[in-house]
Protein backbone atom coordinates (compact mmCIF):
# COMPACT_ATOMS: atom_id res chain seq x y z
CA UNK A 1 0.00 0.00 0.00
CA UNK A 2 1.25 2.61 -1.13
CA UNK A 3 -0.87 5.58 0.65
CA UNK A 4 -0.40 6.51 4.37
CA UNK A 5 -2.75 7.77 6.58
CA UNK A 6 -2.28 9.83 9.43
CA UNK A 7 -3.92 10.86 12.88
CA UNK A 8 -3.64 12.90 15.97
CA UNK A 9 -2.91 15.94 13.62
CA UNK A 10 -2.99 19.21 15.60
CA UNK A 11 -5.95 21.91 14.40
CA UNK A 12 -3.69 24.12 12.63
CA UNK A 13 -2.63 21.89 10.15
CA UNK A 14 -2.54 22.46 6.40
CA UNK A 15 -2.03 20.74 3.55
CA UNK A 16 1.07 23.12 2.58
CA UNK A 17 2.27 21.84 5.99
CA UNK A 18 2.17 18.41 5.42
CA UNK A 19 3.64 18.81 1.56
CA UNK A 20 6.97 20.55 3.24
CA UNK A 21 6.78 18.23 5.39
CA UNK A 22 6.68 15.24 3.46
CA UNK A 23 8.18 16.23 -0.27
CA UNK A 24 11.64 15.29 1.33
CA UNK A 25 11.30 12.18 0.45
CA UNK A 26 11.27 10.57 -3.04
CA UNK A 27 8.42 9.09 -4.41
CA UNK A 28 6.57 11.88 -2.97
CA UNK A 29 3.04 12.67 -4.63
CA UNK A 30 0.00 14.01 -2.78
CA UNK A 31 -1.54 15.36 0.68
CA UNK A 32 -5.35 15.06 1.12
CA UNK A 33 -6.90 16.45 4.32
CA UNK A 34 -10.30 15.29 4.59
CA UNK A 35 -12.94 17.60 4.96
CA UNK A 36 -14.93 18.39 7.88
CA UNK A 37 -11.82 16.91 9.98
CA UNK A 38 -8.51 18.52 10.91
CA UNK A 39 -7.01 15.60 12.71
CA UNK A 40 -6.65 12.76 10.13
CA UNK A 41 -5.16 13.39 6.18
CA UNK A 42 -3.94 10.97 3.65
CA UNK A 43 -0.25 10.88 2.15
CA UNK A 44 0.34 9.50 -1.55
CA UNK A 45 3.91 8.24 -2.65
CA UNK A 46 4.45 6.10 -5.85
CA UNK A 47 5.62 3.47 -4.09
CA UNK A 48 5.08 1.21 -0.64
CA UNK A 49 8.62 1.66 -0.20
CA UNK A 50 9.07 4.82 -0.20
CA UNK A 51 5.69 5.07 1.83
CA UNK A 52 7.09 3.23 4.28
CA UNK A 53 10.73 5.25 4.69
CA UNK A 54 8.50 8.23 5.00
CA UNK A 55 6.66 6.45 7.97
CA UNK A 56 9.20 5.14 9.78
CA UNK A 57 11.43 8.27 9.50
CA UNK A 58 8.27 10.83 10.37
CA UNK A 59 6.26 8.56 13.08
CA UNK A 60 5.67 10.55 16.15
CA UNK A 61 6.60 13.57 14.71
CA UNK A 62 5.45 16.74 16.09
CA UNK A 63 4.29 19.35 14.32
CA UNK A 64 3.39 21.30 17.25
CA UNK A 65 4.55 20.42 21.18
CA UNK A 66 1.03 18.29 21.76
CA UNK A 67 0.55 16.41 19.08
CA UNK A 68 2.67 13.72 18.12
CA UNK A 69 1.50 12.65 14.66
CA UNK A 70 0.39 8.58 14.36
CA UNK A 71 1.32 7.46 10.59
CA UNK A 72 0.02 3.77 9.42
CA UNK A 73 -0.89 2.26 5.98
CA UNK A 74 -4.34 3.25 4.80
CA UNK A 75 -6.64 0.30 4.82
CA UNK A 76 -8.08 -0.16 1.06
Amino acid sequence: NHILFLTNLPEETNELMLSMLFNQFPGFKEVRLVPGRHDIAFVEFDTEVQAGAARDALQGFKITQSNAMKISFAKK
